[in-house]
């Protein structure tokens, strides 16, 4: 059995994510997207669309934990980040946006990832015109 910490886990999750987003035809056009609202892991474009995406990485098989951490508060902080970008790149003014989750596993007993990728995740929350 491996031992990887938490932070190295996270960025190894962040390029697996990265990687699966390329091989599925998606643009990386920023990662870890930094503002004082908040950060966005992954940015990217398809089809006249950008999607704002948040990867959680688990050692231990349990989903809905890593789903239950973007909570509202997670949410709100994505969506300000994600109108700070938008701001700072008018050329994307007209695309649709999209807010994912991509939830990476690893299995440390037989040192392996897998993949769960939640498109439309979840909404943009506007406590202020978006």
């Amino acid at each position: 059995m491996k031992t990887i910490s938490n932070q190295e886990l996270a960025k190894i999750g962040e390029d697996i994510a990265a990687s699966y987003l390329t091989n599925g035809g998606y643009k990386v056009l920023c990662r870890n997207f930094q503002t004082k609202q908040g950060e966005v892991d992954i940015i990217v474009e398809k089809h006249q669309q950008i999607i704002f995406v948040e990867v959680k990485t688990r050692s231990y098989h349990s989903i809905q934990s890593a789903v239950d951490n973007v909570n509202y508060k997670k949410q709100l902080h994505i969506t300000k980040t994600a109108q700070v970008y938008c701001k700072q790149n008018p050329q994307f003014d007209k695309y649709n946006t999209r807010f994912d989750v991509i939830i990476v596993l690893y299995d440390s007993y037989n040192d392996s990832y897998s993949i769960k990728h939640l498109p439309d995740a979840f909404l943009p929350i506007a406590d202020e015109p978006y």
